[in-house]
Parts: C-alpha cells; sequence; structure tokens
C-alpha cells in the first residue's frame, strides 16, 4: 500500500511527530510518503531524514490572520490541489492522509481528483465558525476520519454522519526513548541552581498554550511560599512575537524572577528529566505529545481540562487536572506535588505505566494501518455499487 500523509504546516509539531513516528513503524507494510510545505519545515524535514521516512516539499501556502498570507491562501490553492493530484498519480498512490486538522483540505479535494480515498485527520477541538463551514462543505469528498481524540470526534460528530469509517487514534510516544531509566547531559545554559525545584512545559509560544495561566500559577506558587524555576521550551514564531512580548511584560508586572523562556530542543528528554513537575496549561489540546511524552519519562503532570488528558490522567490517581484558565487550582495542584516527593513518584510511575499501554508506536501504528485496509475495502465496495447502478441504469 503506498500512502501520502500531506500536512500543510512545516512547523514541527505534535501532528508531525506522529506522522513521523507512525511512517517509520508501517515501514516494510506501507510506504509512506510524507508532503510538507516549504515553509517553516527545517526540523520537520531533518526528523523525516533521521528517521529514514521519504518525504516531499511543495510550495503549500497556509491560512493565517495576516491579510497578505490569507489572499495568498485563496489565490494559490486551486494551483496547489491541482499540483497535489498531479503528485498522487505520478507516486501511483493508493490512499492519501490528510493531516492536520480541519482547514487543512487541500490533499482530500486533490485525492478525489487523483480517483484515490483519502482519510482526514482531525486534531482540533475549537476552530473559528468559518472553518467549520469549510469544513461542512469539504467532508462529503473524505472516505474515513481518524480522530485524534474522544473530544475531537464530539466536536466533529454532528458534522459528518456515520456511513463513513471512523476510528479514534492518539499520538504516539516511543516509551524506550522517552524513559527516565536513562541518563541524559545536563544542559549548562539552563537558567537554574541546584537547590531550588523546577517545573516547566514543551510548547510553542501560542495563546492556545495558555502560558498566561502558567506564569500566574507561578506567581500564586509564590504567595504559597514556592518559588520554582519555571522553564517554558519552545520556539517563538514570528507571528507569535507579540504574545511573546505580552508574557514577558505579565512576567515583569507580577515580579517573577524564575520564569526562563529557553527556546526550542531538538531533544526535550534531558530537560524533562530536570522537571519535577510537568505542566500543560493549555487552552485546547486533543492528543498533547507533549504531555504524553512526559508522562512516558515518569513526571507527575499537573494539568488543564484539555482534550483526552482526562481519560489518561485521572485526578488525583496519576496526577491533578483543573479548569481550563484557573491559574490558583494550577497552583494549588502543582504545590501539593512540590511539597510530597512520595506523591510525585507515584503519579510519575503510574503515569508511565499509561503512556506504555495506550501510546506505543507498534499500537498506534497497527491501528492506523488497520483502519488503511477499511477505508480502502469501504470505498471500493462503493465503488463497485456506483458502478453497478451506473451499468443498470445503462440498460
Amino acid at each position: 500500500m503506498r500512502v501520502a500523509n500531506v500536512i500543510e504546516e512545516g512547523k514541527l509539531g505534535g501532528p508531525q511527530v506522529r506522522m513521523v513516528r507512525v511512517a517509520k513503524a508501517l515501514s516494510g507494510l506501507v510506504t509512506t510518503l510524507i508532503v510538507m510545505p516549504n515553509a517553516n519545515a527545517g526540523r520537520f524535514q531533518g526528523m523525516c531524514e533521521g528517521f529514514g521516512v521519504r518525504y516531499c516539499k511543495l510550495p503549500l501556502t497556509r491560512i493565517t490572520k495576516e491579510c497578505r498570507a490569507a489572499i495568498a491562501f485563496v489565490l494559490f490553492s486551486p494551483i496547489e490541489v491541482a499540483r497535489l493530484a498531479r503528485l498522487f498519480r505520478q507516486e501511483g498512490i493508493d490512499l492519501v492522509h490528510a493531516s492536520g486538522g480541519s482547514w487543512q483540505y487541500k490533499a482530500v479535494i486533490a485525492a478525489r481528483l487523483a480517483g484515490v480515498p483519502a482519510v482526514w485527520h482531525l486534531n482540533d477541538t475549537a476552530m473559528p465558525g468559518w472553518v467549520r463551514r469549510l469544513f461542512r462543505l469539504v467532508q462529503p469528498l473524505a472516505s474515513g476520519f481518524i480522530f485524534a481524540s474522544h473530544r475531537s470526534q464530539e466536536y466533529y460528530g454532528d458534522a459528518i454522519g456515520t456511513e463513513r469509517p471512523r476510528a479514534v487514534i492518539p499520538a504516539t510516544v516511543d516509551s524506550a526513548e522517552f524513559d527516565p531509566g536513562q541518563s541524559y547531559p545536563s544542559d549548562p545554559d539552563l537558567p537554574v541552581s541546584d537547590t531550588a525545584p523546577i517545573i516547566g512545559t514543551v510548547a510553542n509560544v501560542s495563546p492556545i498554550k495558555g502560558l498566561e495561566t502558567l506564569i500566574r500559577a507561578a506567581a500564586s506558587l509564590r504567595d504559597r511560599g514556592h518559588e520554582p524555576h519555571v522553564l517554558i521550551v519552545g520556539p517563538v514564531y514570528d507571528r507569535q512575537r507579540g504574545y511573546h512580548r505580552r508574557l514577558i511584560a505579565l512576567v515583569r508586572e507580577l515580579d517573577l524572577e524564575r520564569v526562563s523562556f529557553v527556546g526550542a530542543r531538538t531533544d526535550v528528554r534531558p530537560l524533562l528529566a530536570r522537571l519535577d513537575v510537568y505542566v500543560c496549561s493549555s487552552q485546547a489540546e486533543s492528543s498533547p505529545v507533549s504531555v504524553w511524552e512526559a508522562m512516558a519519562m515518569g513526571r507527575p503532570v499537573v494539568s488543564t481540562d484539555v482534550g483526552d488528558v482526562p481519560r489518561q490522567l485521572v485526578d488525583g490517581e496519576n496526577g491533578f487536572v483543573v479548569p481550563v484558565g484557573d491559574h490558583d487550582g494550577l497552583a494549588k495542584r502543582i504545590g501539593t506535588l512540590l511539597e510530597d516527593a512520595r506523591l510525585r513518584h507515584r503519579f510519575g510511575e503510574r503515569a508511565r505505566e499509561v503512556a506504555i499501554e495506550n501510546f506505543s508506536v507498534d499500537q498506534v501504528a497497527k491501528d492506523t494501518a488497520d483502519f488503511y485496509k477499511q477505508v480502502l475495502t469501504d470505498w471500493q465496495l462503493r465503488r463497485d455499487r456506483s458502478t453497478r447502478r451506473k451499468r443498470s441504469m445503462d440498460e
């Protein structure tokens, strides 16, 4: 089976990591070609090369709030759809996997033009109204749907109907790679001391990550007698410079001295290994890879109630979950863990057990391959029925 897995966002994030890991695990069973945009794809390309996964770069535009980018998206989308359809024919693709969410529709249309089925991978739990309307228009062209979480399935379920195959398949993490039993080199550039505890998060600096909630939680922790180092690990892209400046201003306003934006890391494991508590302060998620990686590393996690996190972190049993935006609740739960080393250890051990059981690369790859086969079978049956109806009408 030859699959083209297409994404219109080049930044390396959860969907991109999932694409590469699953493609590698499927090699020998499924031949995958990852199709990515030219822009902002350096780290994504590097990961493909490191894993030995074949990829192709095309000039794919993406929609943003910037006027010029939006105009370019509208003007060039038809050309890009045609280019994708031509690529699918040239590569002899059997099935197209449209990754990245509901706004990334070009691969779905191109698959229909190329005469092959498309699986649409939906990992959103909150999108603007115009995106949902666009999705409703295009979704009949998809042959099946993968949801990154049950919350994504609930979010889009009323727009899809029940006649086409669907599956919930989470993001994946390699628990052998993310292993707290390994030794990791220290990072001499980290602005931390050896005495104060460390909490942190791995996230692109973006409003959806709710980093102001984490910063306000740090202030609440100080008021409770805790002053941990707070590490925010992730890149600041050009279109988020304004948001980054607002966060820096908030840190100064609250007079916090131990909040550090340390930038992106090629390998986040050494940083995760240093954390006493991992924090997810997001406003919306689906199947957050960074949280699953922290769990695999045996870190105790405090998270906002986003995506399928509450399905994996049972509040009070293997982690803590608080309402979105509740910085006082976040601080209270982080403080509880900072005060109790035995509880941190127990939560970390149980979190790793969940990660091993539910997010293994082999299991996610198997579920993905099985769904590909289901979609291909269903698509062929539909084609056969359509052909028979057409012949009956002609006779």
